[in-house]
């Protein structure tokens, strides 16, 4: 930005500096006219890096716009997700719901057979959606390492955090 604005500033002091070099009356002498000259030269090779900055802005302009747009996308697509994994998850606990209530109505042995074969974790949800008695008889049953193992996941489980299945 610092560089625009010197550039800016040498061209707009450059201009009444030629059109005052133009008014003059022709060189009288030898370096006068070399000086002119490399006046000129350094006057049209400012303003050709003037037209390239304008150019360089413009495709700047685009590209921004393009990654604004890429920006909005993606912010969309971010929600759009959350949202379906806000419903997986919301469905994943009914069926988790749902899945208790039928090992509840099952005898504690014949679910404590069945939860011992579980994921640990969804096993561990299972029992804290049950009945806690109905919860306890069916630890009572399952054999002593994994029943502490459950019962320490139990304590460990992590109460803000979504289903990992």
């Amino acid at each position: 930005m610092k560089k625009l604005q010197l550039l800016l500033f040498v061209l707009l002091s450059v201009a009444p500096v030629e059109a005052a070099v133009q008014k003059e009356a022709a060189p009288t002498s030898v370096e006068e006219r070399r000086i002119r000259s490399a006046i000129e030269e350094q006057y049209n090779r400012i303003q050709k890096e003037g037209d390239q900055l304008k150019v360089e802005q413009m495709q700047l302009k685009t590209l921004q716009q393009e990654v604004d747009k890429k920006l909005v996308q993606m912010q969309n697509l971010r929600q759009e997700l959350t949202r379906l994994l806000n419903r997986k998850q919301a469905e994943e606990g009914k069926r988790v719901t749902e899945l208790s209530k039928i090992y509840e109505k099952m005898s504690a042995r014949k679910s404590a057979d069945l939860i011992k074969n579980l994921e640990p974790r969804l096993a561990i949800e299972l029992l804290a959606a049950m009945n806690k008695k109905n919860a306890g008889k069916i630890l009572d049953n399952l054999d002593q390492k994994t029943a502490t193992r459950l019962s320490t996941g139990f304590t460990e489980f992590p109460v803000d955090q979504p289903p990992s299945y």
